[in-house]
């Protein structure tokens, strides 16, 4: 890979309990990139994603390195509150809290005690502009965010994950729950983002896949197939199993 590597992964397994969910998975994600993680329902992908930020560490075993800034961050000594900063996570449902559209946006930065309003003020702005939300919601800042539409709720969700400056964005099937026109401006919204974030995103959807990732890994059972550049997965699967799912043989 010619890019600079944002995150890499070394022999990664994930457990629950006896049952062995991913197997020995080493990958490295490109910074400034989106990478994509597609197969079947139960091939591990949300799994693995989960454990890049540590959101496994309370329901499963997870074993292996997660190296970020040269640290392994799968160490029990590891701040993981200062992780989940530095690697956010947007989720499969939109999750507003229900509290202002402001204070959504800036919960994270409050947790972490910042106070100066002129801070908190440019942070919204900035955090809702790069979620491509700003526009539509400048003027409604004190009303309530659980009054917003589903696609504007998870461009929300990502604004809020914005506002506390990770390097890394996680998404879990992040327009699953939308409808095709929401899906579409979440798209635009990723790609204007990779500029400045690097992105990981678990989708069902190989469209979506194919239209915003530049990465592509394939992932069955648990095991990572295949991982390139998404073009190349598309239109030259390397493996036949890939070749299989993508012409919708099985999964």
């Amino acid at each position: 890979m010619q890019n600079s590597i944002a995150l890499e992964i070394k022999n990664l397994e994930v457990l629950y309990g006896e049952k062995h969910v991913v197997h020995n998975v080493s990958m490295k994600f490109p910074r400034n990139k989106i990478t994509a993680l597609i197969g079947a329902s139960g091939s591990g992908k949300s799994t693995l994603l989960r454990s890049l930020n540590r959101m496994n560490d309370d329901l499963a075993t997870v074993n292996g390195e997660i190296n970020f800034h040269e640290i392994n961050i799968n160490q029990s000594k590891v701040n993981v509150y200062r992780i989940r900063q530095q690697i956010g996570m947007v989720f499969q449902q939109p999750t507003p809290f229900p509290l202002s559209i402001y204070e959504n946006v800036i919960y994270g930065l409050r947790l972490a005690g910042v106070k100066d309003r002129q801070v908190l003020d440019q942070r919204v702005e900035e955090s809702l502009r790069q979620a491509a939300l700003w526009d539509e919601v400048k003027d409604q800042l004190k009303g309530s965010a659980l009054a917003l539409s589903g696609g504007q709720q998870q461009r929300l969700c990502i604004a809020r994950t914005l506002a506390v400056q990770p390097e890394i964005i996680l998404m879990d099937e992040p327009t699953s729950a939308l409808d095709p026109v929401s899906t579409s401006q979440i798209e635009d919204t990723l790609v204007q983002l990779k500029e400045k974030f690097t992105i990981i995103m678990v989708t069902h959807n190989m469209q979506q896949a194919s239209r915003s990732a530049d990465w592509t890994a394939f992932m069955h059972q648990g095991t990572l197939i295949e991982f390139n550049q998404t073009a190349d997965v598309f239109m030259n699967p390397q493996q036949q199993q890939t070749a299989d799912y993508l012409s919708g043989k099985f999964g």
